[in-house]
């Protein structure tokens, strides 16, 4: 994550939605896709009351759709760029938990559940192992801690990246790369799914993404693990 964040919390969305434009999905639909992806990922969880953290947080845009998919998700959202934190905060009132990175009130809670989207593509690809392991004392035990990002192996995504004007320091990272982090944390059951195969003008597709997460063509993959104690 990183403060440069700051600035474009004004217009995010917009800006987000610009880059996206070619797919013809806006970044609404993108966020409930990931959550829907991961209600399909984890389906024991939603009825459950549990504790999820959403590590990038931004302007809050998971915390906005959360509830449709998992109704009693207790949400926790951090961020280093303290401009979007506010941002979020004044979206949703004060029954909304947002921190900023630097705090340690979101570390005094542990959680069912982490996730992480479009995030680690800003960090250092040196420190990942470190958060990772970071985050991952943070799960309860057979809690699961969840990396989305851009897959690079996809053309498409890596010119929604290079059209991104808040991507500009993104460093794609490779799936394998990122299952090799989490097994030496360690984590047990990893597995990397590939999402996101079709543009709006093909979305009657959709319905194939659950039998292609093996394909590694998706726009989007999905890295995840689980902490056994």
């Amino acid at each position: 994550m990183t403060k440069a964040f700051d600035s474009f919390s004004k217009n995010y969305n917009k800006d987000l939605n610009d880059a996206l434009r070619l797919t013809g999905y806006d970044s609404s639909t993108l966020t409930k896709a990931k959550l829907l992806k991961l209600q399909a990922l984890f389906p024991e969880l939603v009825p459950l009351h549990f504790n999820l953290l959403d590590f990038g947080c931004g302007i809050g845009n998971l915390y906005e759709s959360v509830k449709q998919f998992f109704p009693n998700a207790s949400y926790t959202g951090v961020d280093d760029s303290g401009e979007s934190i506010n941002k979020a905060q004044s979206r949703f009132g004060n029954n909304s938990i947002f921190h900023n990175l630097n705090s340690e009130n979101w570390k005094k809670t542990q959680y069912n559940l982490i996730f992480s989207a479009g995030v680690f593509h800003h960090i250092p690809h040196d420190e990942h192992k470190n958060i990772l392991k970071e985050l991952s004392g943070l799960l309860k035990p057979n809690g699961k801690l969840v990396i989305w990002e851009h897959n690079p192996f996809n053309p498409i995504t890596k010119k929604i990246v290079t059209d991104c004007v808040f991507d500009q320091d993104a460093v794609l990272i490779y799936p394998h790369q990122m299952k090799k982090n989490m097994l030496g944390i360690p984590l047990t059951n990893i597995r990397i799914v590939y999402t996101t195969f079709f543009p709006k003008s093909l979305s009657f597709l959709n319905v194939l993404d659950p039998y292609m997460g093996w394909l590694p063509l998706g726009g989007q993959f999905v890295t995840y693990g689980e902490k056994i104690e």
